[in-house]
């Protein structure tokens, strides 16, 4: 085979594992969406629920206590490095949304760069076609 075509068929081949790479990210950034999506409806249920409810609180993992809801306008969220703070529902789905927005940007420019792939794969393609009939 031509030292050419070899490295048109590397090239192709490096190309098409980057794109697999990219799907597999554009899978877990369309998963953290709709855990986040799912979190805002959470919030959404909880604040319809009234004070003095009985509930079942996580207490860890698939581990759950039953308790009395006293306060439903405060949560404690993560801000990294185990540290929460106090935050109301408003404050924290709006924290959400940023988030969301933010991870869209990236699953946009991800889009782009998946049809730049796409059409340097066609392009090579091609390109081989052409010099292995040769």
């Amino acid at each position: 085979m031509k030292p050419e075509i070899e490295k048109k068929i590397e090239e192709f081949n490096l190309l098409e594992m980057k794109l697999n790479e990219m799907g597999q990210q554009v899978e877990l950034i369309e998963k953290q969406v709709n855990e986040f999506k799912s979190l805002e409806m959470a919030f959404d249920k909880f604040q319809a629920v009234g004070k003095k409810t009985d509930m079942f609180s996580m207490i860890g993992q698939d581990t759950f206590i039953q308790s009395e809801l006293k306060d439903n306008t405060k949560i404690l969220v993560n801000i990294g490095s185990k540290i929460f703070v106090k935050k109301t529902i408003k404050e924290t789905k709006e924290n959400i949304e940023k988030r969301i927005e933010k991870i869209n940007a990236i699953y946009l420019e991800m889009e782009k760069e998946s049809e730049r792939i796409l059409d340097r794969l066609k392009e090579i393609g091609e390109e081989i076609k052409i010099a292995s009939c040769s």
